[in-house]
């Protein structure tokens, strides 16, 4: 509930925060350091391996790692923390009787197992509806101290999160792509309008 102690404290600081989340792992919601890695679900070969070294390089910082476990760039963010023991959160738009996708049920264990954790605010018996991802997002950018975008199109969910994320007066980082790229052009659009800051 929204005054227990072991609530997400950095929510409070948002005006649409969840009165009540669910949760299943054994990570620290209220960590010293967290980041949002998030980004396409049909991510190229460049955005996989900057996932993977960014992670990876965040391995000796204590940081917890926040996504959506979506396919693409969000489930790639979460493996690797779990490769390199990093504690992952991810933020579910449906209850935690269930997974989407199915195909992560694996990855979910090994999150939990790994001193990570599942997070939703949708009760028990919510399905995976579309409308519902919208608003997962606002946790994951919510929770977060600062959101990376490792690659994304102009309109998708990623976007919806660093928007969210500008709003909450939080810091949000895009990696910059090439002009013809369009998995980039959502990038370089926040960089461009001066809402992400350019990472390199």
């Amino acid at each position: 509930f929204i005054t227990d102690k072991r609530y997400p404290q950095r929510l409070l600081n948002c005006y649409d925060s969840p009165t009540m989340l669910y949760y299943r792992g054994t990570a620290e919601l209220n960590a010293p350091k967290i980041v949002a890695v998030i980004g396409t679900r049909n991510h190229t070969e460049y955005g996989k391996q900057q996932t993977e070294k960014l992670v990876a390089g965040l391995a000796d910082q204590n940081i917890t790692v926040v996504s959506g476990l979506a396919f693409g760039i969000d489930g790639i963010a979460h493996k690797t923390a779990v490769k390199h023991h990093l504690p992952t959160v991810g933020v579910l738009a449906h209850g935690l009787d269930q997974l989407y996708p199915p195909a992560h049920a694996n990855l979910a264990r090994d999150m939990i197992s790994n001193a990570g954790g599942l997070l939703t605010e949708f009760r028990k018996g919510t399905n995976a509806d579309k409308h519902n991802f919208p608003i997962r997002n606002r946790i994951v950018a919510g929770m977060s101290d600062a959101t990376i975008v490792i690659e994304t199109g102009i309109k998708g969910g990623s976007m919806i999160t660093a928007e969210l994320a500008n709003g909450y007066n939080k810091d949000v980082f895009a990696y910059p792509g090439k002009v013809t790229d369009t998995k980039s052009d959502g990038c370089n659009y926040l960089i461009k309008t001066n809402k992400a800051i350019l990472l390199t």
